[in-house]
């Protein structure tokens, strides 16, 4: 199991990439699941009647977190390897998104995808700084897959992801950053602890 092997720690170390965006589906997401597409700020009520109307039976799994539980778990157990390890988030809302996604949704899902591979060159209408920034990206992406290290002359310093988690936020101003949503991770891992101490121990039960 996959699981298994990052724990054991049985896997090759070579250089690895992983990263999310900052509004990872900011819009598809919450139109799957009924929530009015605006850019105002929802009323309690109506937020109150549809986070009762999407909430879960029971606790699911590690996807509905915000930042999620096996990604951090990969970067964790990769941090103690001696394979150089990069983190980052991707935070710009391309030129060419659809008019019905509120402009308050930036870096969502796949967003980053068109500057790796050069989209908003080949568009011929794009803004200056959304092609400043792809040719960012995809030096630090042509520079990894040369070398296994993003960096070099002229670009932004990409940290190592380590014990001190930093990363790289990607977007206008693109620079080093540490411990990516550090306070939206804090409190989840509160509140999940919370719950987990309030449920009552299980009880082995012997066979008969």
């Amino acid at each position: 199991m996959p699981e298994e092997i990052l724990a054991e720690k049985d896997f090759n170390t070579v250089p690895y990439i992983v990263g999310i965006n900052k509004q990872e589906f900011g819009w598809l997401l919450p139109t799957m699941m009924g929530f009015p597409l605006s850019e105002g700020k929802l009323d309690q009520k109506t937020a109150t009647s549809l986070l009762w109307k999407s909430y879960p039976i029971a606790v699911r799994g590690q996807e509905i977190f915000p930042l999620s539980e096996g990604e951090s778990q990969t970067l964790d157990r990769r941090g103690t390897r001696p394979s150089p390890t990069y983190m980052y988030e991707f935070q710009y809302r391309p030129s060419f998104s659809s008019d019905k996604k509120p402009k308050t949704v930036i870096g969502d899902h796949g967003d980053e995808i068109f500057s790796v591979f050069g989209f908003p060159l080949l568009k011929g209408d794009a803004p200056e700084e959304e092609v400043s920034l792809s040719k960012t990206v995809m030096k630090f992406w042509a520079n990894f897959a040369r070398s296994g290290n993003p960096n070099g002359e002229g670009l932004p310093h990409w940290p190592m992801y380590d014990q001190e988690e930093g990363y790289l936020q990607i977007g206008v101003n693109t620079q080093a950053a540490k411990r990516l949503k550090g306070e939206e991770v804090a409190f989840w891992n509160d509140l999940l602890s919370k719950e987990a101490a309030k449920k009552p121990p299980k009880i082995k039960h012997a066979e008969l």
